[in-house]
């Protein structure tokens, strides 16, 4: 029993901690092998503007998952609102932001209606999404670059705030607006019980459905703006922006807490997951790894922690369903009597 205890604990503790441990060791490993180009501020400042464009991705599909739900659609979504956003400068800047935010948040309305009027699972829902979305900016752009018209919009995503990338401010902005809605408002805590168990929730009061359906809609308008912000540093849009997004989002918000089945998650935990993978890219570009190879590592990254939290989700499920039927065994009964044959 002694053993099974230290085991639990164990797994127990590589779940809830995963996302710390692995920051750790990929920063001491990378700065053991090239520490003066790792630790550099140049190299610092550069992990700081690129990691911010994932993370405003991940915050919102870490509200998602939190509700039990998944988007992968966001990689169209971010590679549409560039498009629009180069392509239509030509009507003023505010004019295609704004139709590049308009973007993101209809197909959000729309994720969020299929999946929760349509009784459509998200998976299938957003699968469905990601593809029209994608076909969509490949006909806008004739599948050629566009490249931007307004050079002063570049700072969006270039310029710096003091020693601070603009992209930067925009994502820790973000987090505290998350954070706070997460963990202050009545929507977050009614998220949580949503995702964790809806048919409780719904007993409760919460209109589950409510509450899934804006998971989307922030979805949708985090991509667009991470997509805005992204043409802005690039000064042009390409049809290969994007295509590795969901992956690697999915990835980090799993990494930093989140679970497939829903109800756990934090906004602190998408961005240290995002800073983790952010990590992770870095330090195999400056050791010149091929690129090939990192896919393959980051999706090897994804099974194992997608393996930890089945593992952990099990075993915590195991261990109330003994807690919960030691707890209905009748107090007092007696054992029959041995017969006496």
């Amino acid at each position: 029993m002694q053993q099974e205890s230290v085991a639990e604990r164990l797994w127990s503790f590589l779940a809830r901690q995963t996302i710390i441990i692995v920051l750790v060791g990929l920063i001491i490993l990378f700065s053991a092998v090239n520490p003066q180009r790792f630790l550099s501020g140049e190299n610092i400042h550069n992990v700081a503007c690129q990691i911010s464009f994932d993370a405003i991705i991940a915050f919102g599909q870490m509200v998602i998952l939190i509700a039990g739900g998944i988007d992968l659609s966001v990689g169209s979504v971010l590679s549409m609102a560039a498009a629009l956003t180069m392509g239509l400068q030509e009507y003023g800047v505010g004019v295609a932001v704004a139709a590049a935010l308009l973007m993101g948040i209809g197909v959000g309305v729309s994720n969020g209606l299929v999946v929760t009027k349509g009784k459509v699972v998200p998976f299938i829902a957003t699968l469905g999404s990601m593809t029209a979305v994608y076909g969509a900016m490949l006909t806008y752009t004739q599948q050629k670059p566009i490249p931007g018209q307004v050079e002063w919009f570049t700072v969006f995503g270039s310029g710096n705030l003091g020693p601070v990338p603009i992209p930067t401010i925009f994502m820790l902005a973000l987090l505290v607006v998350f954070h706070v809605m997460l963990t202050r408002t009545r929507f977050g805590r009614n998220m949580y019980a949503a995702g964790g168990n809806p048919e409780a929730a719904r007993l409760a009061g919460i209109q589950v459905e409510r509450y899934c359906f804006w998971t989307f809609v922030l979805s949708g308008f985090c991509s667009a703006l991470s997509g805005v912000l992204l043409a802005s540093r690039l000064n042009s849009s390409t049809i290969h922006i994007g295509l590795q997004t969901p992956l690697l989002v999915i990835a980090a918000c799993i990494m930093g807490g989140a679970s497939i089945l829903g109800g756990r998650g934090s906004a602190l935990g998408a961005f240290l997951g995002v800073l983790a993978l952010g990590i992770l890219s870095n330090g195999m570009n400056l050791l010149s790894v091929f690129t090939y190879y990192q896919m393959a590592i980051r999706a090897i990254i994804l099974i194992l922690v997608v393996a930890v939290d089945a593992f952990y989700v099990t075993t915590v499920r195991g261990k109330l369903a003994r807690a919960s039927a030691i707890g209905a065994q009748p107090v007092g009964r007696r054992a029959p009597p041995a017969s006496q044959g």
